[in-house]
């Protein structure tokens, strides 16, 4: 148990940190996080991520769609648990010890979780391209990017995405 707690903490002091450092730069926060989700890479902004856990034990909910996966018990809130690259349109999140839950934090919602395959860590934004945004509005990108090793990113608007009828109701 003591190995669990030591490794939330530490990941909330180096979210922490990562947001303390993105704040002081200025008024918008220049730095990422970056994710793998389905074959594309996400960058959310930092003030939306909360905390990135491992995945825990789910509970399924009946009547609900495929990439509603169900909610989980994190020190003794429950989050509603969503596989972001299902509810894009993509294939399933494949099972793997590098999958990750996103819990979320927005003005608009709380207690709420997405399951991304890997993190890739954290990018910033000033030192890539923007580039045409994809028309497809199933991704909720607010921007593309490409980095300087020629990968594209998309910048994944979350409040759009928590916002969104179909996000918010999982059930047929």
């Amino acid at each position: 148990m003591a190995q669990t707690s030591n490794l939330r903490e530490f990941q909330e002091a180096i979210l922490s940190k990562l947001k303390d450092a993105a704040s002081q730069v200025g008024g918008e926060s220049l730095s990422r996080l970056g994710v793998n989700v389905g074959d594309k890479r996400f960058l959310i902004n930092l003030q939306d991520v909360k905390e990135v856990l491992s995945v825990p034990p789910l509970q399924l909910v009946p009547f609900t769609k495929a990439w509603f996966l169900g909610v989980a018990n994190v020190r003794g809130n429950l989050y509603s648990i969503s596989d972001l690259a299902q509810f894009m349109g993509m294939p399933a999140t494949l099972k793997s010890v590098n999958n990750r839950i996103l819990l979320l934090s927005t003005e608009s919602t709380e207690q709420v979780a997405l399951l991304v395959d890997s993190l890739i860590g954290l990018r910033s934004i000033q030192a890539m391209q923007v580039q045409p945004a994809e028309q497809d509005a199933s991704f909720f990108s607010m921007n593309a990017y490409i980095d300087t090793e020629g990968n594209d990113w998309l910048e994944l608007d979350v409040e759009a995405l928590v916002q969104n009828k179909s996000f918010v109701q999982p059930t047929y």
